[in-house]
């Protein structure tokens, strides 16, 4: 399977480097035949007035609360593609399934890396034919793309443990993510993304 995975390039313009291979809380309903992922949040103005608010946060306190970052690879597609930027909060925050985070690689530490939560502590995560399964629910992601590279992969199996987050790239044939390195620790997400502010035509909140 090949996986776009480039190095880590330098900031640019004052923005941090999330890599498109680098990646919303589960509703308290009961899920008898999926399990759901983060509902879409509707209306284009208070989108608009999450997108504006959470760039000044980025610009002005990067430090502390918030932080731009641009995306590099192609992982994420098509949520995000290569050169979008992205506004993540690194206070004040809670992680469910289908938030998209930022995280430090366990790899390689100096690299961040960009993936979408689909597995919470204490579950148990299936791969099949391209399918996730939480607990052996089939989980609904209108979100992922597939090929026929990765709906041939061998199955997966993991159990999530206490603390730990299990992350997929939205792109499945091109993302290197839980499936290789594991779950992921609750200690080294460094924010939830909240909202896409470039290109202004494609600018939403998450």
């Amino acid at each position: 399977m090949r996986h776009d995975d480039p190095a880590l390039p330098e900031p640019a313009q004052g923005l941090s480097s999330a890599e498109g291979s680098l990646s919303e809380p589960a509703s308290p309903e009961a899920l008898p035949a999926k399990v759901k992922g983060k509902p879409d949040r509707g209306g284009f103005l208070e989108a608009l007035l999450l997108v504006l608010t959470a760039l000044v946060l980025a610009l002005s306190l990067k430090t502390y609360v918030a932080e731009a970052y641009e995306i590099k690879g192609k992982s994420m597609e098509t949520t995000f593609l290569n050169g979008q930027r992205v506004v993540v909060l690194k206070s004040f925050y809670e992680v469910g399934r289908g938030d998209i985070v930022v995280f430090a690689s366990s790899e390689d530490p100096t690299k961040d890396l960009i993936k979408r939560v689909v597995g919470l502590p204490g579950e148990r995560v299936s791969i099949r034919g391209g399918r996730v399964y939480i607990n052996g629910e089939p989980l609904d992601e209108d979100y992922a793309r597939h090929d026929a590279r990765d709906l041939r992969d061998g199955p997966v199996e993991s159990r999530v443990k206490r603390g730990y987050y299990y992350v997929l790239g939205d792109n499945r044939p091109d993302s290197h993510d839980s499936r290789y390195f594991g779950a992921i620790p609750a200690s080294s997400v460094k924010g939830k993304v909240v909202a896409r502010w470039w290109p202004f035509s494609e600018m939403r909140a998450f």
